[in-house]
């Protein structure tokens, strides 16, 4: 019997690991951290309920593992896609300010770039004639201070 046991054991160990290099860092975790526990339970329940421990650890560490790898890979598939959602919402959820135009064209940026970054994240001035000789002062360029006159719907 304990051959078969060592048997299944490093079959179900040889399984666990076969798509390690595939794996995302939190589903190694889980099926590392599942197994464990779930070989504890196993072990447990299968000892104190007269059977043999040493295949209670076995399927609970295999159940484990299983249920590990697939939380894991959730919480991979979910980070995976986290970065590009940020991404765009943040583009078009990032207005910006007159403060921060005016800074764009103090640090330099060409006319250009500050109309394309107004495009790009779909801001909306409301230009009055004091807004507009506070941009002059600051150097803002009539073709920049045009294309945010436009920007009212």
């Amino acid at each position: 019997m304990s051959v078969k046991v060592f048997v299944v054991a490093v079959a179900l160990v040889s399984l666990a690991f076969a798509g390690c290099e595939n794996m995302g860092s939190n589903t190694k975790k889980g099926v590392g951290i599942g197994g464990v526990l779930g070989a504890v339970a196993g072990g447990v329940v299968g000892h104190n309920t007269g059977g043999h421990g040493v295949e209670g650890a076995l399927i609970g560490g295999a159940v484990g593992a299983g249920a590990g790898a697939l939380i894991g890979s959730g919480i991979d598939d979910e980070a995976k896609v986290a970065p590009q959602t940020i991404l765009a919402t943040s583009a078009a959820s990032t207005q910006l300010t007159i403060l921060k135009v005016v800074d764009m064209v103090k640090q330099g940026m060409p006319d250009d770039v500050v109309i394309d970054e107004i495009q790009k994240t779909g801001s909306v001035f409301d230009m009055d004639e004091q807004t507009v000789q506070y941009l002059k002062d600051n150097k803002v360029s009539d073709k920049v201070i045009g294309f945010m006159v436009s920007t009212k719907k």
